[in-house]
């Protein structure tokens, strides 16, 4: 891979509890945010999902991208992460064909293992088969888009053969995300390169895929390693923390609540007063690229993504986040890794 990183957004389409705004004018501005994000030069955008939620969290990845794909020329667009054990393979791999086609051939699929219960038992899968269910859902996406039939015996799924049409016109790059060894190694095994998100040390992850890589014989310079993390630059430090943190501190907050099982104590909520500023890529234009090369000198990600539009965080605050970026972020990092 390319030695000097590209950079992307990553978006979940969703607002604090109340809402501060109706969400159709909510959806409309970060569509305009895209499309400011092309003519900034960034190459990416990346849809989250998850579904039953108050906050509206985005539900719907592939409808979003194909507005994303219809509005953009150059720009790729791709799942980080479709929680592929709670949708039937066959729609994922329709929904991802049309995208891929509507695109132009730039849609990139990554796919992860979910672990939100009231998710599994409403959409009517059983979260305890994860693992077997990403698996072989890849294996039939893959065999439907290559071979273009849907025969299939497995373990979790079978189907009669029967043709599968429309192909993507290209081959689309599946990733996977995780953030366990078994998660590793199978994206080792399996996938085109690996999402690692904002959970964990992204350095740590990094030397244990490259381990699982070797591991299986495959070239780690074939196989993206994607970072997705939190960005936002201001020319105030101190203000950067104030628009930020209590976006922050709910999101946090919100992935403990929806991961603790019913009947299980709730966490205790996190203050944005209490979040580890370290984790976090929040400062001055300088001080944010600054961390940008000390994290690829121990984690050399090909691409790295940033949520765009945390919760609370304006329209106006997004775009002053994305052209400093754009502007003074970017240019330093990829100058300091070319030389």
């Amino acid at each position: 891979m390319n030695n000097i990183p590209t950079f992307g957004l990553w978006y979940d389409f969703r607002q604090r509890v109340p809402f501060e705004q109706d969400y159709q004018s909510f959806y409309a501005e970060c569509l305009e945010e895209i499309e400011e994000a092309e003519r900034l030069g960034f190459t990416d955008t990346w849809l989250s999902e998850h579904h039953f939620v108050d906050d509206g969290y985005l539900p719907s990845p592939f409808v979003v991208a194909g507005a994303i794909a219809a509005r953009t020329q150059t720009m790729r667009v791709g799942t980080n992460v479709l929680l592929l054990p709670m949708h039937h393979p066959l729609r994922v791999a329709e929904d991802a064909a049309a995208v891929d086609l509507i695109s132009g051939g730039r849609f990139s699929l990554g796919v992860g293992l979910g672990y939100v219960l009231h998710e599994f038992e409403t959409l009517g899968f059983n979260r305890r088969y994860r693992p077997s269910l990403l698996e072989e859902g890849v294996a039939v996406i893959q065999q439907a888009w290559e071979e273009g039939n849907i025969g299939f015996e497995g373990k979790r799924w079978r189907f009669d053969d029967l043709p599968f049409e429309p192909r993507p016109s290209g081959r689309i790059p599946i990733y996977f995300g995780g953030y366990s060894d078994p998660a590793y190694d199978r994206a080792a095994r399996l996938a085109d390169g690996f999402l690692v998100g904002g959970r964990g040390d992204i350095a740590e992850t990094y030397s244990k895929v490259q381990e699982k890589l070797s591991a299986h014989g495959r070239d780690e310079e074939d196989f993206p390693f994607i970072a997705s993390t939190t960005v936002f630059v201001h020319e105030d430090p101190d203000e950067a923390w104030n628009i930020v943190a209590p976006g922050l501190a709910y999101q946090a907050n919100r992935y403990a609540e929806w991961g603790t099982d019913p009947g299980k104590p709730k966490p205790k909520p996190i203050q944005p007063e209490d979040l580890p500023h370290e984790r976090y890529m929040v400062g001055t234009p300088d001080e944010v690229a600054e961390r940008l090369i000390s994290l690829h000198s121990r984690a050399p990600y090909d691409h790295l993504c940033f949520w765009a539009r945390l919760p609370g965080v304006s329209h106006e605050q997004a775009l002053v986040n994305m052209r400093l970026f754009a502007f003074e972020v970017a240019p330093k990092v990829q100058k300091a890794l070319a030389e």
